[in-house]
């Protein structure tokens, strides 16, 4: 359950993200239609049957400026379900499931892994993406205010939609990203049960 003050403080970094997003982002015509703001956490992986958490990066990632994350290890129960109960488990912010590494969800796992949850998913009506704050990469100097680390056309998603998992009661409302290749990437975001409506 959110505390008092994480939806108000979410709804205000939204406001921001969307904002910058929105101005120094996105391509002349193109329409923001969903913006994630950074969520700390790590992330699980269930890939191909083996259970990865905290997941590390399988493919080559942008060097980045940050410190070895302070948040206690995922609990023994999270591990103990195979990650079934990964929702009620507050240190894992990501979710994913997929057959094979180079599957869309393990490359976008990849990335908020080696972020810290720094990098944003991001949906618009041309392109669904990863964009990481230049300020956390190597060469920031060098880049504009936001970079995009892993792009796809809009057709290599099959939905989006909010999905209620874990037992908690309530059990959280989550984004749900399922992917034309069969993966389902899951994302942890305060605004979920405001911003989409959960599927069947």
């Amino acid at each position: 359950m959110s505390s008092s003050w994480e939806i108000p403080t979410a709804e205000s970094e939204l406001k921001l993200v969307t904002k910058e997003l929105s101005q120094l982002w996105l391509r002349p015509g193109e329409r923001l239609l969903l913006a994630c703001v950074p969520i700390s956490g790590y992330v699980g992986l269930l890939l191909d049957g083996e259970l990865r958490l905290p997941h590390e990066p399988l493919s080559p990632m942008p060097e980045v400026t940050l410190g070895t994350p302070r948040w206690p290890l995922p609990a023994a129960f999270t591990i103990e379900s195979r990650g079934a109960d990964w929702a009620d488990d507050p240190t894992v912010a990501f979710w994913a499931s997929a057959r094979d590494p180079a599957q869309h969800a393990v490359r976008f796992a990849d990335h908020f892994a080696h972020s810290q949850g720094e990098a944003g998913l991001t949906l618009t009506s041309q392109r669904v993406a990863v964009v990481y704050p230049a300020r956390i990469l190597a060469d920031a100097a060098s880049r504009h205010a936001f970079v995009t680390v892993c792009e796809l056309a809009p057709q290599s998603v099959r939905s989006v939609s909010g999905a209620h998992v874990g037992r908690s009661i309530p059990n959280p409302l989550v984004i749900r990203v399922d992917f034309a290749d069969g993966s389902t990437l899951f994302v942890r975001d305060p605004l979920a049960a405001r911003r989409l409506t959960p599927g069947t």
